[in-house]
């Protein structure tokens, strides 16, 4: 599968729901080099999501994405963000 932001964010949205229900992610977005569509072959897939902090439940999401989308995944939790980052990331954050 070619991994461009369009095949991302379609593959978010599809499986929106199972993320809900497995990893109880409330909100999750594309941040980063593939949302601003400036994506090299070497780049990882930025990723913002609002879910309960538990240990085992953001490494198994993070390993489900990464197997899935076959990329390295830079998975960042909404509240671990620090501000002066978070304005970045508004700038380029498309939520699903």
């Amino acid at each position: 599968m070619q991994v461009t932001k369009e095949t991302i964010l379609s593959f978010l949205k599809e499986h929106k729901k199972e993320f809900q229900k497995k990893y109880l992610v409330e909100k999750i977005g594309l941040f980063g080099s593939y949302a601003r569509d400036e994506a090299t072959e070497d780049s990882d897939i930025d990723i913002l999501v609002k879910m309960p902090s538990s240990f085992d439940n953001y490494y198994d999401f993070k390993e489900y994405l990464e197997e899935k989308l076959q990329k390295k995944i830079d998975l960042g939790l909404e509240k671990s963000i620090r501000s002066f980052i978070a304005e970045d990331i508004k700038k380029d954050i498309i939520y699903v």
